[in-house]
């Protein structure tokens, strides 16, 4: 029996996966999926004249399968499959029909998908008719679909019990989506990217997968009232994007009494009023944080809050590798917490200063850093209406050169307020790896680092 290794097998679906990217659609893809359809299924095409332009040969169109490929499917994404087939016809009809087709032969032939990716389709295939679906269903795991249908949610209810990672992006409270949810028998992740206000769904979340979810990330709407966010007591990830109406008293009076104790990744990127809202929320982990992340918006009570929160994260979190802080020199010497913070998470590799008041040009930042910074760090971003003399950058990167190789960014504002750094940066990047990139603007800045635990997650 031929036996491929598994570098092989990767090579193979990397290419295949490219040339799916730039349109150069690989023709032995779909003529294998092809092959397999039946013959009586192959001979109606044939004689509705529905001929794929690279199949125009009698003996290639009937050509039978060597090898069931669609049997060891684990993962399906439609709008692939929607691409692939599109390159043969020209005929709009003609590829919703063939499309249908080896859809439904996929599904009659593979037992386990696990897997299955439905975004960017204008008109989703109900995968729950297929005769076959509920053994080829029932052992989904995955699925991401930007869907509105109810019906089509409602059709895998019936046969879908084992999804444990759901990504839907939806326009409203969808009450196929809120079966979907209930019956479900352990999720533990949810991406939900809503434009309105999803109530059901979110009570529906609340009551059946309150002990199940581990990772939550909300997008634009409240999709899940945030009052319910102290029922998902073992939640360990949480990301929220920008929500409208986020400053109602009656959401910031839930959201600074919620208590998640078993928190390891903290992003919100939200127009909060108050920094103590947040302050809050950490100080009620058991101490298993590693990620905070603000974003770019700075609260207006920032000054006065700053300290509380730096102090907070370094009583509550001493398992951190990667923080937003804030930066901000008064009239006497005080560091505002942070330096009690940098001392206290040694564990630390990759720090967001907000630069709310730099006096000192850059000095009394680089020199809390120079001295307390832990051998781990590695990462620092500086954001802010402030600007930094290139002497002192060059200062304290002369002083990093006994240390692990350092990756720095400076966002477009701190850059154009600050003179020369660019005549720094070229010096030092024999050792270091120190960039001035002009970032469009702040949010685009803070989305880099948004995905820092990606970079991250193995070091």
């Amino acid at each position: 029996m031929l036996s491929l290794s598994a570098d092989c097998v990767y090579e193979i679906l990397k290419y295949v996966e490219e040339d799916i990217k730039t349109g150069k659609v690989s023709v032995a893809l779909f003529t294998a999926l092809f092959s397999c359809l039946e013959k009586d299924i192959k001979r109606f095409f044939y004689e509705c004249n529905i001929h794929p332009f690279d199949l125009s040969k009698r003996e290639d169109f009937f050509n039978e399968a060597l090898f069931q490929y669609p049997k060891y499917g684990r993962s399906l994404d439609l709008k692939k499959l929607s691409t692939i087939i599109g390159h043969q016809f020209s005929s709009e009809d003609h590829k919703v029909l063939v499309n249908q087709e080896i859809l439904k032969m996929i599904l009659s032939k593979s037992r386990s998908i696990k897997k299955i990716i439905m975004l960017g389709i204008e008109a989703p295939y109900p995968l729950s008719n297929c005769l076959w679906a509920d053994d080829s269903l029932s052992q989904l795991v995955e699925l991401q679909c930007d869907c509105d249908d109810a019906l089509f949610y409602f059709g895998l209810a019936r046969h879908c019990r084992n999804i444990e990672k759901l990504d839907v992006i939806c326009g409203a409270d969808n009450l196929g989506l809120t079966s979907l949810i209930e019956l479900q028998n352990s999720l533990k992740s949810l991406r939900c990217e809503a434009y309105d206000n999803l109530h059901e769904f979110g009570k529906a979340l609340s009551k059946y997968q309150s002990t199940s979810l581990l990772e939550l990330e909300i997008f634009e709407g409240k999709c899940i009232p945030i009052e319910f966010f102290s029922s998902f007591i073992n939640l360990k990830r949480l990301k929220i994007g920008y929500i409208e109406d986020i400053c109602d008293p009656k959401d910031l009076h839930a959201l600074e009494y919620t208590i998640l104790p078993n928190l390891e990744f903290l992003s919100a990127d939200i127009e909060l009023p108050r920094l103590n809202i947040l302050t809050r929320l950490i100080s009620s982990t058991i101490g298993n944080l590693t990620h905070i992340f603000l974003g770019s918006y700075i609260p207006e009570d920032a000054t006065q809050q700053i300290e509380p929160y730096h102090m907070t994260i370094s009583n509550h979190c001493p398992n951190l590798y990667y923080v937003s802080t804030f930066f901000y020199e008064g009239n006497g010497n005080s560091s505002f917490g942070l330096e009690e913070l940098i001392r206290s998470c040694n564990k630390l590799r990759g720090i967001i200063f907000n630069a709310l008041s730099m006096n000192s040009s850059g000095f009394d930042l680089f020199n809390l850093v120079r001295r307390f910074a832990p051998s781990s760090l590695c990462d620092i971003k500086i954001v802010g209406n402030c600007g930094l003399k290139s002497c002192y950058l060059e200062w304290f990167l002369e002083s990093w050169r006994s240390r692990r190789p350092l990756s720095l960014s400076i966002s477009e504002d701190v850059y154009e307020l600050s003179e020369k750094l660019e005549r720094v940066k070229n010096k030092f990047l024999d050792f270091t790896y120190a960039t001035s990139e002009k970032f469009p603007d702040l949010k685009n800045f803070a989305g880099k680092f948004g995905n820092f635990e990606k970079d991250y997650a193995l070091a």
